[in-house]
């Protein structure tokens, strides 16, 4: 898999596909509090069940258990296991699953999301998975109903000559599943493996155990709610959006997962980003969750000096801008810069933590 994850990141990424609408709507994540301003209602994004049918073909909620085969490019064969959590996040339009894998004494831990695209053609599953080291990868998959099954292909990075990585998914019925990969490069086979969970219900005596948040981690943000205000200027004029945001930490300590909401003039518009540390690349990862559109895929650079991340997109390629600074725990600004081909939108937050 190092080979694999060599050519990933040196992928070509696609072109902008989605409007100024979309990219403004982005940068809300995490946006500032005016102090003069009395404490909003709070937000409830809990949910027990799907906000939509087409996420019920995912598997159920709660844990899993896992048994791993996977076969090396020498046809050496690793077994392992894993212990799974699935949950709704975002009022029920994402599932998140924490897996840790256990090989003997050693762990590895993974954190999935997955949504339904409605903006999308062809395709709609999406699912975005975050590895341990920092590694992040995006699918699209195909239900197949007559099947019960998911075929998922990489859709982020794209554009990488040569290599093939698919997975598929199949539900024999609610307790059950069987998962498959396989990748190739240039036609020669790199790895490939089978998995079959068993469904062991909504709680269990011994979840896996929480970690502290990395040191590179620690410094994002905190657990708990949040209470946001972000300007934005554009050619006719400023616009000043509230917001309300939940953060917590996956239990690896390595990805802090935000649900939030922008008030805006029409409807509350409802989001969710994961911010992760990559450990090969010295730098952060960011992936922007609309409701129930696409993902954007940010890249980061720590500012000791000014204790800022430098973040730029890079799906969709160099349309974004952010300059987030992390000066004092619990308190967050930040400016961005949006470019819609002629048209430059800019604009600027702070953010107040505000309870547990």
């Amino acid at each position: 898999m190092k080979k694999s994850r060599h050519f990933y990141r040196a992928a070509i990424l696609g072109p902008v596909k989605k409007g100024i609408k979309l990219l403004v709507l982005l940068v809300l994540a995490g946006c500032g509090k005016d102090n003069t301003e009395t404490s909003q209602p709070r937000e409830n994004f809990n949910a027990n069940t799907s906000a939509r049918p087409e996420l019920n073909v995912f598997e159920t909620p709660g844990f899993w258990e896992q048994a791993n085969k996977v076969i090396t490019p020498d046809g050496k064969t690793n077994l392992t296991t894993a212990v799974s959590h699935a949950t709704w996040g975002l009022k029920g339009h994402h599932l998140l699953i924490e897996s840790e894998v256990r090989a003997g004494d050693n762990m590895k831990h993974n954190l999935v999301v997955k949504h339904f695209n409605e903006l999308a053609p062809t395709n709609q599953y999406q699912s975005v998975w975050f590895q341990d080291d920092g590694l992040v990868q995006g699918f699209a998959g195909n239900w197949r109903a007559n099947q019960g099954r998911l075929d998922w292909g990489l859709i982020f990075p794209s554009n990488i000559p040569g290599l093939e990585f698919t997975m598929t998914e199949t539900f024999p019925k609610l307790t059950d599943k069987i998962f498959t990969y396989n990748i190739t490069e240039q036609g020669q086979a790199i790895s490939n493996g089978r998995s079959t969970a068993n469904f062991l219900g909504e709680t269990i005596d011994q979840p896996p155990r929480a970690f502290p948040p990395l040191p590179e981690m620690a410094r994002l943000g905190q657990a708990g709610v949040w209470e946001e205000l972000q300007t934005i200027k554009h050619a006719s004029g400023e616009v000043k959006l509230k917001g309300q945001s939940r953060m917590r930490w996956t239990r690896s300590g390595r990805c802090l997962i935000n649900e939030g909401v922008v008030y805006t003039e029409n409807r509350p518009e409802y989001f969710l980003w994961v911010k992760t540390w990559d450990a090969v690349e010295k730098q952060y990862r960011y992936a922007y969750f609309f409701e129930d559109g696409p993902v954007h895929h940010f890249v980061g650079q720590w500012n000791p000096q000014a204790k800022s991340i430098h973040w730029q997109s890079v799906q969709p390629p160099g349309a974004i801008e952010i300059r987030e600074f992390v000066k004092q725990r619990g308190e967050r600004s930040w400016t961005f810069t949006v470019m819609d081909g002629p048209n430059r939108n800019s604009g600027s937050g702070t953010s107040k933590f505000i309870s547990k």
